[in-house]
């Protein structure tokens, strides 16, 4: 599985350091009665983690001060610190009833890692990271066309851009309650180690573990421009 993913020659240039997680999980059954992550708890234990902090003060913790200054090259905000702010103000977290769904945005607020969820079987390897050009359109998870900003990271696939940090991943691919293998991306640009990103792939897993044991992972790696 060494090609799953293809870094493109530029990426290093221009992003040093840069690397991006990979956890592959197939057989997951999304059924009506899988139990759900207790959101209550979940809530309580994320409060005590950012209890005391500032937003000034979260912006310029890791890992989100490495985000921060990503999108800060293109004029925009972290959208993952707004949301935890909104969150640790009592609004509801996650509206999705899917388990699946639920486990990746618990496990992006809970490591502040930009996550993205793809339903695996919709995809046609290799898959690509690259730099956008600034002219490449698809369709966001939201049904809105979107075009990807000039410099942004993107991933494609043989067919189509599915993915990228600023515009966040495609329609097309997208999780629904009939996927059973899924392939969960974190981008991490310059700033963030190794270390923080396997871990977070770790708890996701677990996550997943948690209401679909008979599941399988295939893949759970950090890749980088070296290794790609």
């Amino acid at each position: 599985m060494k090609n799953m993913i293809i870094f493109e020659k530029d990426i290093e240039k221009v992003y040093p350091g840069i690397n991006m997680g990979i956890l592959i999980v197939r057989g997951i059954s999304e059924r009506a009665d899988c139990k759900k992550e207790d959101e209550a708890t979940f809530l309580k234990e994320l409060k005590k983690k950012y209890e005391g902090f500032t937003r000034k003060e979260l912006k310029e913790q890791s890992p989100v001060d490495a985000y921060a200054a990503y999108y800060k090259k293109f004029g925009q905000s972290y959208h993952l610190l707004a949301q935890l702010d909104s969150m640790l103000k009592g609004k509801k977290i996650c509206d999705s009833k899917s388990p699946l769904l639920q486990s990746m945005f618990f496990n992006e607020l809970e490591s502040m890692l930009l996550t993205a969820g793809h339903d695996l079987n919709k995809l046609k390897p290799p898959l690509r990271l690259n730099l956008a050009a600034g002219n490449e359109a698809y369709q966001s998870i939201s049904g809105r066309d979107v075009t990807a900003a000039a410099g942004d990271i993107i991933l494609s696939d043989s067919a189509r851009v599915f993915s990228s940090i600023l515009k966040g991943p495609d329609y097309n691919t997208r999780i629904t309650s009939d996927t059973s293998d899924v392939l969960f991306i974190i981008y991490a640009p310059p700033g963030i180690g190794t270390p923080k990103v396997r871990t977070a792939l770790k708890n996701l897993e677990k996550r997943i573990r948690a209401f679909a044991p008979d599941c399988k992972t295939e893949i759970l790696q950090v890749l980088d421009a070296q290794t790609c």
